[in-house]
């Protein structure tokens, strides 16, 4: 990763989520890009490197199983999702979420999560 790529991509069709989530993870000293929907977190994934996506389930037109679907190798995943994740979508992410997150999710434990994302980030290499 060089010093301009986003570490945390955080990716939710809600506007005031997504900013919210971003500043929360700026003010903890990330670097963040966000996307309004899967189409343009694929297109940002294929230009930058990332290590934490912070990848909301439920959004228009490309939804986050099927980025999750379209990405080999994805990043380290925490998605995220305001209802019940089934056993249906855990089957369909089976190794490649790191951490499902319950909207809202508390500041203290987004910022967790995204830490111990990072460090998965880094032991991977990325």
């Amino acid at each position: 990763m060089n010093g301009s790529d986003p570490e945390v991509l955080v990716v939710d069709d809600d506007e005031g989520i997504r900013t919210t989530v971003a500043e929360i993870l700026r003010a903890s000293g990330y670097r963040v890009a966000e996307a309004d929907d899967g189409d343009v977190a694929l297109d940002m994934l294929a230009k930058h490197e990332v290590s934490v996506l912070v990848l909301d389930i439920r959004m228009p037109r490309v939804d986050g199983l099927s980025v999750l679907e379209a990405l080999d190798s994805p990043p380290v995943v925490l998605l995220v999702s305001a209802f019940t994740v089934t056993d249906d979508i855990r089957s369909r992410t089976e190794g490649k979420v790191f951490e499902y997150l319950r909207k809202p999710v508390a500041p203290l434990h987004l910022i967790r999560a995204v830490g111990e994302g990072m460090k998965e980030a880094h032991a991977r290499g990325r």
